[in-house]
């Protein structure tokens, strides 16, 4: 029976060149109550995401013409595209540094279990959901500098607008609202990932990478995120919420 509720059931894009790996994905996603969408390269994706906007992305690594590191990058320069989970075939820790490097916000290796995907896929969309529902329409300004977090975006002194992924604003909204603060490894990923997080789940130090570099925070003497030994870190400015 057709689905009579589309705008209840999330929706989740399915991208990879795999006939068999996207019908199993979808048949899987169907079973536990969400609507699947697929497509078998970047031309497709760019094309359905012209016709609609999923709620989440499982984007395959290797694609034929632009790989899945690529397209994330390119995804991610847009604050209003969904987030990302990458999958892939290779258990390299440093391809999973590089997914989490571009901007994805979780990543699964191939192959996978059925509820490894589903608590994955939660895990993301309640992020999203908390992270929307808590920011509203607030402001953070710090260190001549302003966090837009409903708009994903961070404005520099310049009022140049600097676009954030969806973990980037959930790590940067953990800091502002608890500044001059140490928190530990763990504490940051209860704030931001929930209890979902795998052994790989040093992969905040990661996000903390990316987002002193987009803060223009020099890592390798930062002054914004510093790393609070032995703890996690630390976010050193004063914050004014308007």
């Amino acid at each position: 029976m057709p689905n009579t509720t589309p705008s209840i059931a999330p929706n989740v894009l399915i991208v990879d060149d795999n006939q068999d790996i996207r019908e199993l994905v979808s048949q899987l996603l169907q079973a536990e109550g969400y609507s699947a969408t697929t497509a078998v390269d970047g031309e497709d994706m760019w094309q359905v995401l012209s016709q609609q906007k999923p709620d989440i992305v499982l984007l395959d690594v290797m694609l034929p013409g632009k790989d899945g590191f690529e397209l994330c990058r390119q995804l991610c320069a847009d604050p209003n595209m969904p987030p990302i989970i990458m999958l892939t075939a290779k258990d390299e820790e440093i391809d999973r540094v590089v997914g989490l490097e571009v901007g994805a916000d979780d990543y699964i290796v191939k192959p996978f279990g059925r509820h490894e995907l589903i608590a994955r896929i939660k895990a993301v969309l309640r992020r999203v959901k908390s992270g929307s529902g808590q920011t509203g329409k607030g402001v953070y300004c710090f260190s001549g500098m302003s966090f837009k977090p409903s708009q994903m975006e961070v404005c520099d002194s310049a009022g140049t607008s600097i676009p954030l992924s969806t973990s980037e604003t959930q790590l940067l909204l953990t800091f502002v609202q608890n500044p001059r603060m140490p928190l530990s490894r763990d504490r940051l990923l209860d704030l931001t990932k929930g209890r979902n997080s795998t052994p790989f789940d040093r992969s905040i130090d990661s996000h903390v990478s990316r987002l002193r570099r987009k803060l223009g925070d020099d890592g390798k003497k930062p002054e914004i995120i510093k790393t609070s030994w032995g703890t996690g870190y630390i976010f050193t400015c004063h914050v004014e919420a308007l």
